[in-house]
């Protein structure tokens, strides 16, 4: 799978973080994932298609918690001053990596105060534009931002370090401009406002399918099952990708074996053929990664997005 491949390039070492080896049964009580955006974006959706099988596995109630605020902080910071008994989980995304880079000082430290879990999906972004934009692949888009420097426009949702890390890769100068979430990014890439957008396939597949935008590429290593049709944006920006991903995190200090039924449990709901074609419909790939490997991601892909952050001259506020 396309999750493995990401491990081998970005896979740097971080020690497990350690608990007590004497655990209470997991779970004596009702769950919360807390989600620490907004509901209906992919974080919700995807969350949503693991509920009922964690409810029944656990036999108990599994509750979407919605934290929002400070670009994810909130929420991930009320997950990491939890209780450390495994009933408060964080369901964030590839924002947990890019924080560090926004903000001088965040409320919790992002490698100690939280235990990832397990990555639940995976979902390669994708460039996207307005029907009227004269190109069709990465490299007629490459090809015409040379042509016009500055000119060009593109949306970005939440993070403008993905559009960033493009922009060099490619050596093109194109206007980023911010966007609170994909969904009004979509509205105005649609109505021809920007014509450009770069988001998550899975907050964008429904626009594509509808055909009111067309894709330009993709921002994995390599053509995704997800959406086969698009090539790689690396095949004009040799070096680029982005990868939005989830996963869940638990306070430090929750006993490893809550932790491991936590992780246990999801990879199995995962394997289920229903689970799988749902999350692929939503613009996910299912993931359900060991702890360990999960805690080598995150700790690449802060690196690297503070290196892209560094090179970009994005400070953080």
């Amino acid at each position: 799978m396309l999750f493995r491949h990401w491990v081998a390039v970005l896979a740097s070492s971080l020690l497990f973080p350690a608990g007590s080896i004497f655990a209470q049964d997991f779970p004596g009580k009702p769950v919360r994932i807390v989600i620490p955006f907004s509901l209906g974006g992919s974080n919700d959706l995807t969350a949503r298609v693991l509920l009922p099988h964690l409810m029944e596995r656990w036999k108990q109630q599994v509750v979407i918690d919605p934290r929002t605020g400070a670009a994810s902080t909130v929420g991930t910071e009320h997950v990491a001053k939890s209780a450390p008994d495994g009933h408060t989980i964080l369901y964030t995304s590839t924002q947990f990596a890019y924080a560090p880079t926004t903000f001088a000082k965040l409320p919790y430290d992002p490698l100690n105060d939280l235990v990832p879990v397990t990555m639940v999906v995976v979902s390669p972004q994708m460039i996207y534009a307005h029907p009227s934009l004269p190109v069709k692949t990465p490299k007629e888009l490459v090809a015409l931002a040379r042509s016009r420097p500055g000119e060009l426009a593109m949306g970005t949702p939440g993070n403008i370090l993905p559009a960033h890390f493009f922009f060099s890769s490619a050596n093109v100068k194109i206007t980023p401009v911010p966007y609170k979430g994909a969904g009004p990014l979509q509205v105005d890439v649609m109505g021809g406002h920007v014509p450009l957008g770069i988001s998550a396939i899975s907050s964008v597949l429904g626009t594509v399918k509808s055909g009111r935008v067309k894709v330009i590429g993709v921002c994995s290593p390599e053509r995704t099952p997800l959406y086969p049709e698009a090539p790689p944006m690396a095949e004009a920006a040799p070096g680029f990708q982005a990868v939005a991903w989830f996963g869940m995190f638990v306070p430090r200090g929750t006993p490893p074996a809550a932790v491991k039924r936590i992780r246990d449990d999801v990879a199995e709901v995962l394997k289920m053929p229903d689970v799988r074609k749902r999350m692929n419909e939503v613009g996910g790939e299912p993931a359900g990664t060991t702890s360990e490997e999960f805690a080598r991601w995150v700790r690449a892909e802060i690196e690297r997005w503070s290196k892209v952050a560094k090179a970009a001259g994005v400070k953080p506020q």
